[in-house]
């Protein structure tokens, strides 16, 4: 079969996508590739060759990153080109194509959390480009999660006994996940994320202990994860209600702005003094939703009713204040944009009563985290 035609067939069912970018010394720079479902790490280095084609871009590459400006992508998208060019011949055999669809295979979580790795080097005999296979005695890099030991009474869930059915984000790290034949949310102890997780089980745990438990419109917690095997009480993640729905508050009202009739004004209402009554009752509580916005508010596919989610903290610019983030003020102030973008009118406004923040019994948080 001619190269060409290889090229066609794989790239018709080909998931490439850069994960990260790691870089030491500004000098050398890892790139971390997930290619259909398999993780390619490919090392960039300039050679000592004056007519190098790669050092320019390392430098370009180094220079933004300390910088901070746009140049990085444009840079970092150059160095992605040649090595898919250089490298998709070798590349393709590993990664073969995973037909997309209903027939798609599943994947447990620890599999996409552990993916298959292959290492790689980029080099250049000229201008000619190719990647060298290499064979490292032990792995450069480890799992893209952390493992912590966690007290706490919920229910634990082997890694390898949850099946992947629709990453939210990045390779997985949040993902509509099944367990015992149910429909979870879980979201993973990654690097950046781990600040975020520990406030989101910490806040859904409040709720869940409160005398509110049941009237708070917010995900309900499930259970922890746990990698298995030999590390069976090592945390990685937790598990969450997984609210059904076609998209956020934010999209719904984006798509579908010009019709009245999808949106109609009572809808309107009744979603804004959902939103107000929950933010009111978590306040009560002692939890602070913390990233206020349409985008965090999903209508749920079968009751029609606005859930928040999203307790991991940080602010939305337009919506929340770098000053007022991860407090009850913060969260006014959310909700009074909501309510603008909602539409409803003053009056409106007034009578749902916003400033309707009283104080109810507070509720304690049930977990130890250990490092």
């Amino acid at each position: 079969m001619a190269v060409d035609e290889d090229w066609v067939r794989w790239l018709k069912n080909l998931s490439f996508a850069t994960q990260r970018v790691d870089m030491e010394d500004g000098r050398r720079l890892d790139f971390t590739i997930m290619i259909n479902r398999k993780r390619f790490i490919i090392t960039v280095l300039p050679n000592l060759s004056p007519d190098d084609p790669i050092a320019p871009l390392i430098s370009r590459y180094a220079k933004s990153f300390m910088d901070n400006d746009e140049e990085l992508d444009k840079a970092q998208d150059e160095i992605e080109d040649i090595i898919y060019d250089a490298g998709w011949r070798k590349f393709a055999p590993l990664a073969p194509g995973v037909e997309r669809g209903p027939s798609t295979p599943p994947i447990s979580l620890y599999s996409a959390l552990n993916p298959e790795t292959f290492y790689f080097r980029l080099v250049f005999d000229g201008a000619n480009a190719d990647v060298v296979q290499e064979y490292p005695s032990r792995p450069l890099f480890g799992p893209d999660y952390i493992a912590l030991n966690v007290t706490g009474d919920l229910p634990r869930y082997s890694a390898r006994d949850i099946t992947v059915t629709n990453k939210l984000m990045g390779t997985g790290h949040i993902a509509k996940v099944s367990a015992d034949g149910q429909d979870m949310c879980c979201k993973v102890l990654v690097p950046n994320q781990v600040k975020a997780v520990r406030r989101e089980y910490a806040c859904l745990k409040k709720i869940a202990d409160s005398q509110h438990g049941d009237s708070i419109s917010a995900p309900r917690l499930i259970g922890f994860v746990v990698e298995g095997g030999d590390h069976e009480e090592a945390g990685i993640g937790i598990l969450e209600e997984y609210i059904p729905h076609v998209m956020t508050l934010g999209r719904l009202l984006k798509n579908t702005n010009t019709n009245t009739e999808i949106v109609t004004p009572e809808r309107r209402r009744k979603w804004a003094e959902q939103i107000r009554r929950n933010i009111a009752l978590l306040h009560g509580i002692g939890v602070v939703w913390g990233d206020g916005k349409p985008e965090n508010v999903l209508v749920h596919s079968g009751t029609d009713d606005c859930y928040l989610v999203d307790f991991g903290g940080s602010w939305t610019d337009g919506w929340v204040d770098a000053e007022l983030r991860e407090t009850e003020a913060g969260d006014e102030q959310a909700l009074t944009r909501i309510l603008d973008f909602l539409d409803i009118e003053n009056a409106e406004k007034d009578y749902l009563g916003a400033s309707e923040f009283r104080s109810v019994n507070q509720g304690e948080v049930g977990i130890v985290w250990l490092g």
